[in-house]
């Protein structure tokens, strides 16, 4: 098992993250529960059908934002977690702890290699998590395609257009009269599918942390966890497209920009070396010391 040199302490793991966890967490906030940033108000066809499918109230949609939200962080942190308590308990029952990670101590607080281990994959699980709710939400504000529903709570005035649909089929000025100015907000915020970016990213994060913590030796387990997240994200994605929130183009690229931020953040980041313990230099896994 790697060896984690004391003088990496709990605080040095956390330091670089909480600024930027917080200040993502702000702008969140600002961007997606205020009108302080609004979409640009991007055109459309006259009568065009694809934007005049029916409107399902928030309240009616199968999984709502904040439960996907909730869902996307509290799923693979509590797994990381048990994951890591199994492992931990597993290594100090082999040979009274030999092969674990050497306790730290910080603060004067000693912490063992669970705390830290589960601190810092649960730390940058919820960073990228916020960075992706960022980035799809910069996204949306930046291009402001408009929804399958967009006409339907729009309820565009055309006869306020100094031509007729006949003679300029694509209308750019803002003709709505609909009442409901939330639904018309978020009805120009489709590209890409926030479901479909934050349920990929939690997925495939989670999934690798399966895929480098498990062994190919637990030919069940490893598996039925990984497909177990990945056909939960992919059924978040499709009720998007079935209850009319989102075109298919855009939770199908959401999949894909989810998946690489999770790619990314592991693999490529500055931040990929507070995982590298698990992510590149793991000798011994959870079926190795569990027997």
């Amino acid at each position: 098992y790697f060896h984690m040199p004391p003088s990496i302490t709990l605080s040095i793991i956390l330091r670089p993250l909480l600024p930027i966890l917080v200040s993502s967490v702000v702008s969140l906030y600002f961007l997606e529960w205020t009108d302080v940033f609004k979409p640009v108000k991007s055109g459309f066809n006259c009568h065009d059908r694809s934007l005049s499918l029916p409107y399902i109230d928030p309240n009616h949609e199968v999984i709502p934002l904040l439960m996907l939200l909730s869902l996307a962080f509290a799923g693979p942190a509590i797994t990381i977690m048990i994951g890591e308590a199994i492992l931990f308990c597993c290594l100090s029952r082999r040979r009274n702890g030999a092969g674990a990670e050497a306790n730290i101590n910080a603060a004067g607080c000693n912490f063992n290699s669970f705390i830290r281990r589960a601190v810092r994959f649960v730390g940058v699980h919820a960073f990228g998590l916020c960075a992706t709710a960022l980035i799809t939400d910069v996204l949306q504000l930046m291009t402001g395609y408009p929804a399958p529903y967009f006409l339907t709570v729009c309820k565009p005035n055309y006869t306020t257009l100094n031509v007729s649909c006949e003679q300029s089929p694509y209308v750019m000025e803002d003709i709505c009269s609909g009442a409901d100015l939330a639904a018309i907000i978020q009805g120009r915020k489709s590209f890409p599918s926030q479901h479909a970016t934050l349920a990929s990213f939690a997925a495939v994060y989670v999934s690798m942390y399966f895929n480098s913590t498990l062994t190919d030796s637990s030919k069940l387990l490893k598996p039925l966890l990984v497909f177990s997240f990945i056909i939960s994200a992919i059924i978040c994605g499709l009720t998007r497209i079935i209850q009319y929130k989102n075109h298919a183009a855009d939770v199908y690229l959401g999949f894909l920009l989810g998946g690489a931020i999770a790619v990314y953040l592991v693999r490529v980041s500055p931040i990929c070396s507070l995982l590298s313990n698990v992510f590149f230099c793991t000798e011994h896994t959870w079926s190795m010391y569990c027997v």
